[in-house]
């Protein structure tokens, strides 16, 4: 490794790259270099005469892994040895082990892995076979898929293993039903039963699903560790975001590495946000007493302004479980975070355009500006707003509020009272009532074609024949929605209401996994439909935007097209911009009303604000809407987050009510937090 490469370190980074053997934990904040540690210490040991082919490197992505092997590559001046180092994912790595070691297992070295599409028809076969005609508003294949995986990741411990308890994991699925998915309780038997089916099913096929892909891998680690060549091989093991394991993981993490003890593992566990896909930060926490590690703290940031980490710190601190650390900088000072109260999402949207405009004028790209919020439906009348401005934006993994399927789904029908001939429309809602399928759905319409118009009464006798048996129930909903909506002086949101009530909530519920979600996705849309008294100025709308987006390909595909970006947090983490602006700091929103329970919840929410504030490079800006859209409506009150940073760690501003006027109806009325 050339000499500038260990000199141009900090002292802390150079002590964990010179780290000579046993376990370390490396605690690196937030910009702190900690992918530069991770490769350059690969390197080192490279360097110091250990094989490559003995070094195992563990990431998250499939990228993430590449790019610390390039990284490797120029660190050691574009050596070859990059090329023989283990590494890539937990899934894939563990694939590798179970192609060599399949049979001590009882399967075949050629099994399949099911990709999620795969899966789901596995389950669907699964279903099929156990329950055959389900009920009504039985959970579908992808949300039994969503179930099973979820159950796994945040349940599975190395105790089932030994107990040979995956066989049946019945008093976890139970006991995650009853709290994650209770309008499916009822249903637990047979849910439990397709399970077993399903698991039998990739037994008897030799197939593995990506969570068998770490079952399978710890289970042959456990029975026959020590033996198997490939864990002779490995010397040496890194691990990059240990914040973000879970329990199977980190137990992997723990046999794989028992016959040499060099386990160096590196996280933030102020970033640790993705227990709700089971993540368990707590593995970090305990890493130091478990494994007996040495410890080294990263805490110069190479990113942030000290004001940005000033108050980064000070939210942080309110934390109680985790390891202490104060971030720092050598960077030149800049401007405090800013605060903004405003009214209503609207007056949010229209002053998170004007700062924009302003940050142009300064000549700062779009490219290096972002919003950010803690859930998708936060940006809708913002992608309005940026719309109207033609504010060119991207929606950061391509997620786009008024694309989804159930806001699609809901907004067919209002299409179709506007034009009852409209295909496309008609083809979607169709498709939702039990039964009915493309070609049930493709005859119902040529009826509405040869009629000229569409007659939905029970009386039109044409169409009652082509409705099956078991969606007569949904079919007379379906029509009695239409006639509610129908009469005179009904606005777009009333619409909404009327057939999320009575007709689309229960399909929801039984369609998506994260459904609770969605709910509130339609609450907005409900909401946002009100500024519109007639429909045909509401779908103009929604189709005005729809077609301004710019998803990840295209933005990717127009590289001298300046781009917003817009993305949830937890997208956005381990990116960074010049500008960042969080939007929604309400209570009920951020933090998020279900994440209120326990304290727990709680302080991951603030690790979430962690996140968001330390992408922002040099300017951060923080907005809180009176009126929002959350659960209990009306007047919010601020968030907590924004209550615990200090007067002279943030600068504060408070709107009038009138100032960003979506409308001329508002008085001029000063309100406060």
């Amino acid at each position: 490794m050339s000499n500038w490469s260990i000199t141009a370190l900090n002292p802390v980074q150079r002590k964990i790259v010179e780290h000579k053997t046993g376990p370390a934990l490396v605690i690196a904040g937030a910009g702190s270099g900690k992918t530069r540690v991770i490769t350059h210490r690969v390197a080192q040991l490279i360097n110091s005469g250990v094989p490559a082919s003995s070094i195992l490197l563990l990431t998250f992505t499939n990228k993430a892994a590449n790019e610390m092997a390039q990284r490797v590559a120029r660190a050691l001046n574009n050596s070859t040895d990059q090329l023989k180092i283990i590494h890539g994912t937990f899934h894939s790595v563990g694939s590798r082990f179970l192609r060599r070691n399949a049979k001590l297992l009882n399967y075949n070295n050629n099994f399949s892995i099911l990709d999620s599409s795969d899966s789901r028809d596995l389950i669907k076969s699964a279903l099929a076979e156990t329950v055959g005609k389900p009920g009504k508003y039985f959970p579908k294949a992808a949300v039994l898929q969503n179930i099973f995986s979820l159950a796994f990741n945040r349940f599975c411990t190395q105790n089932m293993i030994l107990e040979s308890a995956f066989q049946d994991r019945s008093f976890h699925l139970e006991q995650f039903i009853s709290a994650d998915y209770p309008h499916f309780e009822d249903n637990t038997d047979s849910i439990l039963n397709v399970l077993s089916t399903y698991r039998r099913k990739k037994k008897h096929g030799q197939v593995m699903d990506f969570d068998d892909l770490l079952e399978n891998w710890l289970e042959l680690l456990l029975r026959h560790g020590e033996g198997l060549p490939l864990c002779q091989q490995i010397q040496y093991v890194l691990v990059d975001e240990y914040q973000d394991t879970n329990q199977i993981q980190a137990n992997i993490l723990y046999q794989i590495s028992k016959p040499h003890k060099n386990l160096m593992v590196v996280g933030d566990d102020a970033q640790s946000i993705y227990s709700w896909r089971g993540a368990d930060f707590g593995n970090m926490l305990e890493f130091p007493e478990r494994y007996q590690a040495v410890t080294y703290c990263m805490e110069e940031n190479y990113r942030s302004s000290p004001e940005i980490l000033e108050a980064a710190n000070q939210s942080i601190n309110y934390n109680t479980r985790q390891f202490e650390k104060n971030l720092f900088s050598s960077l030149v000072n800049g401007e405090k975070p800013a605060v903004h109260q405003v009214w209503a999402s609207q007056d949010e949207a229209e002053l998170v355009l004007d700062k924009i405009l302003s940050f142009q004028d300064q000549d700062i790209s779009l490219n290096e500006m972002s919003v950010l919020y803690r859930n998708h439906v936060q940006s809708a009348a913002l992608q309005v707003v940026l719309t109207h401005a033609g504010i060119p934006f991207v929606v950061h993994s391509g997620v786009k509020f008024f694309e989804q399927a159930h806001i699609k789904d809901v907004t067919a029908f209002l299409k179709v009272l506007f034009n009852p001939l409209d295909e496309i429309a008609w083809m979607r809602l169709l498709r939702l009532l039990p039964g009915v399928g493309n070609t049930t759905a493709h005859r119902i319409f040529s009826v509405f074609q040869s009629q000229q118009a569409v007659r939905l009464t029970k009386n039109n006798h044409e169409l009652q024949k082509l409705i099956p048996k078991k969606a007569h129930e949904s079919w007379n909903i379906f029509l009695e929605c239409f006639q509610e909506m129908l009469a005179e002086n009904v606005k777009p949101s009333q619409m909404i209401g009327i057939l999320y009530q009575n007709f689309y909530r229960e399909i929801m519920f039984s369609s998506f996994e994260n459904a609770s979600q969605r709910e509130t996705d339609i609450r907005y849309l409900e909401e946002f439909a009100d500024n519109y008294e007639k429909l045909d100025n509401f779908l103009n709308e929604l189709s005005l935007v729809g077609s301004s987006i710019i998803t990840e390909h295209e933005s990717e595909q127009q590289e001298n097209q300046e781009t917003l970006t817009l993305t949830t947090i937890h997208q956005a983490k381990g990116l960074e911009w010049q500008v960042v602006v969080v939007i929604g700091l309400t209570e009920g929103q951020f933090p998020h009303q279900r994440s209120l329970v326990t304290e727990a919840q709680i302080e991951e929410e603030r690790r979430l604000f962690y996140v968001a504030m330390t992408r922002a490079k040099r300017q951060l800006l923080i907005t809180a809407p009176v009126v929002s859209s959350g659960y209990s409506g009306g007047i919010s009150q601020r968030s907590r987050f924004i209550s615990e940073l200090s007067e002279d760690t943030i600068n504060t501003e408070i709107h009038s009510r009138d100032e960003y006027a979506y409308g001329s109806s508002r008085g001029t009325t000063q309100f406060y937090f």
